[in-house]
């Protein structure tokens, strides 16, 4: 499944974001492509892929695909939308 969701946070924080949340830090997936606005992290049980283009604004538009971790990355969506949010209310 492939879906498009834009964020209020620059490329390189969405990047570091998922390193921590889907890497050995957050759920163990294994990072096999970091390259060019691109992260892919596997295991046994599927893969997440995202593709961070920057977009107006320092703000983000990112293509998820994944398989076998649709509940995973709509928690990771939930929580840069709210990050973005607080970091906006903070900078006002």
């Amino acid at each position: 499944m492939a879906e498009t969701h834009p964020f209020r946070l620059r490329p390189d924080e969405v990047a570091e974001r998922a390193r921590k949340f889907f890497g050995s830090g957050g759920l163990g997936l294994q990072l096999v492509s970091n390259e060019a606005g691109r992260l892919r992290f596997e295991d046994a049980r599927g893969f997440v892929e995202l593709d961070i283009r920057a977009d107006a604004n320092n703000q983000s538009r990112v293509t998820f695909q994944y398989e076998g971790f649709e509940r995973e990355v709509h928690e990771f969506r939930r929580k840069l939308a709210k990050q973005a949010a607080e970091e906006t209310r903070s900078s006002e």
